[in-house]
């Protein structure tokens, strides 16, 4: 069985649940404070260590397994919901796409490399394999997910998608109650442990249906917006400053100063747009290009872009 992702963080937690029957042990420490924000001691500490030591185990004693081996894992993080989509398959512009989102990070021109190499040889693995044994998408309610099972299933198509043994896993509207029963928006959030059970609710992609959504990525790639983004659940093409808004928002609730993470982190976690900080990061840079903001620090050359201090401009 092929797992195929779109999402890095999801493709790790997979490969901590592939393959075990068994509760997976692992290093928990505790940082934390008392309500008046005085430290910890030693005792509080350990025992908060123990009771977290014991949810893990609970969980991993309780999990479904979920076979199979890390080689069956192909992620490909291609940020598909980002920059031009008009070529084939993973060539120059996705090149460029990543290049440009991985630049606010450091090193971010060798991450991009990695990526792109990783999901060029997972792409050689999935044509290769996929005529001979199931393939199984897990997608969440992100773009990119969105955006990369349309993408892939048109990559399949030459094979014919009618001799296929295609399924599709989706990710509930809550995650389990012993996970504490919250939304989520991305596999990148689920627990390892939860991985097998939600496998369980796979079900068989239909060849009229997979062939509709690779048709869908066609269309998206004649339109070639700036931007994918899943509007009233229909996957469309968006303008570049789609989410600005939201930073506006934000950023209108800061005082003049103010660190630009604190304007990122804040509008991430305040709407589930399903988009990472690199676009943000690289959308306030235009406001910052454009005068309407201005940076008072820089940041230091092992932290991204984004760790600075801002201003806002007065109009």
């Amino acid at each position: 069985m092929l797992e195929v992702l779109f999402n890095d963080s999801a493709a790790g937690s997979m490969q901590m649940a592939i393959g075990h029957d068994s509760v997976i042990g692992g290093c928990i420490s505790v940082i934390g404070t008392r309500e008046d924000g005085s430290p910890l001691d030693e005792e509080e500490t350990e025992r908060l260590q123990r009771e977290a030591e014991e949810r893990e185990r609970r969980r991993w004693a309780g999990a479904v397994p979920l076979p199979g081996g890390t080689g069956d894992i192909l992620p490909f993080p291609l940020w598909l919901s980002i920059g031009p989509i008009g070529e084939e398959s993973i060539g120059p512009l996705r090149e460029a796409t990543l290049e440009q989102l991985f630049s606010i990070y450091p090193q971010g021109r060798q991450a991009a490399a990695e990526t792109l190499a990783g999901a060029r040889q997972h792409l050689d693995t999935l044509l290769a394999r996929a005529a001979q044994e199931p393939v199984r998408f897990w997608v969440d309610r992100t773009p990119d997910a969105a955006c990369g099972l349309r993408w892939a299933l048109e990559q399949l198509r030459p094979l014919g998608l009618e001799k296929l043994d295609l399924r599709l896993v989706e990710l509930p509207a809550q995650c389990p109650a012993e996970s504490g029963g919250l939304v989520l928006h991305s596999l990148g959030e689920l627990h390892p442990s939860e991985y097998g059970r939600l496998a369980q609710t796979a079900r068989t992609l239909p060849t009229d249906e997979a062939a509709a959504l690779a048709a869908q990525w066609r269309q998206l790639q004649a339109q070639d917006a700036p931007l994918r983004t899943v509007l009233n659940g229909v996957l469309t093409g968006a303008a570049d400053d789609q989410y600005d808004c939201y930073l506006q928002w934000v950023l209108e609730e800061l005082p003049e100063t103010f660190r630009e993470a604190v304007l990122i982190g804040r509008t991430l976690g305040r709407f589930p747009l399903g988009m990472g900080d690199a676009w943000l990061a690289l959308r306030v840079e235009r406001w910052i290009a454009a005068g309407k903001l201005t940076a008072v620090t820089k940041p230091s050359p092992d932290a991204p872009i984004y760790h600075k201090t801002l201003r806002k401009v007065e109009e």
